[in-house]
């Protein structure tokens, strides 16, 4: 009876025994070098995808930081005073002591000043006349000139401003503006250029409408004489 009660713990002994090792060698941790690897090359491309997708970003947010730059305007251009300058220079002629091209009723002061081939009752005083009207279209001509002369200072300031909202631009937008406005003081020279031209045109104009009037009532005085000393009844 001792024998068969000393089997069956023996047996269930040497199982525990065997089993033991098999559930210690379960409890380590196995270490797979292949799914590994391939973990950190998953979290390696997904990175320099992260990377790209952050420097695409980067690259868009400077083209719009651009685009708004470039429609950045000025918020105040420099036009100069070319109108106020223009209408000084008008002034000057159109006060001169002589015929105007600015004078409103042109043709018919023109035809008063000089009445071309007749005879004048006084003739010192017509010619005074005529004298004036030309030395005055000269000196109308000169102030003109001396007029821009001094209006050069105005516009070398203006050409300044001009030269630093230039080299200032930072944008196309405003590139633009600047040189749009070097455009209107281009025009605005010539412009001033034409009025001198015209200036210089009324001054020559009155000088040589002075001599043929002098020469034509000359002649016409000489006429006058030799019709009547042709005359029958006409005596020495």
């Amino acid at each position: 009876m001792r024998l068969k009660t000393t089997l069956p713990a023996a047996l269930v002994a040497a199982t525990l025994l065997l089993s033991a090792p098999e559930a210690g060698r379960a409890a380590i941790p196995v270490f797979d070098p292949l799914n590994y690897a391939q973990n950190v090359l998953t979290q390696a491309n997904t990175l320099r995808t992260t990377l790209n997708q952050a420097r695409q970003i980067a690259y868009q947010l400077q083209e719009l930081a651009l685009q708004v730059q470039s429609l950045r305007s000025i918020p105040k251009g420099v036009w100069g005073q070319i109108r106020s300058d223009l209408d000084a220079l008008r002034q000057i002629t159109a006060t001169s002591q002589t015929v105007s091209y600015a004078d409103t009723n042109l043709s018919r002061d023109f035809e008063a000043a000089y009445s071309g081939f007749s005879t004048t009752t006084d003739y010192a005083q017509a010619y005074q006349r005529w004298a004036q009207n030309a030395l005055g279209g000269l000196e109308a001509s000169l102030e003109d000139a001396g007029l821009q002369d001094r209006q050069l200072q105005s516009e070398d300031v203006v050409l300044s401003q001009l030269q630093a909202m230039s080299d200032g631009a930072t944008g196309h937008l405003q590139a633009l503006q600047v040189a749009n406005m070097l455009a209107v003081q281009q025009i605005g020279q010539l412009q001033k250029l034409r009025q001198l031209q015209m200036a210089q045109i009324q001054a020559l104009a009155d000088y040589l409408a002075a001599q043929q009037q002098t020469q034509s009532s000359q002649y016409a005085a000489l006429k006058s004489w030799l019709d009547d000393a042709t005359r029958q009844d006409y005596k020495f």
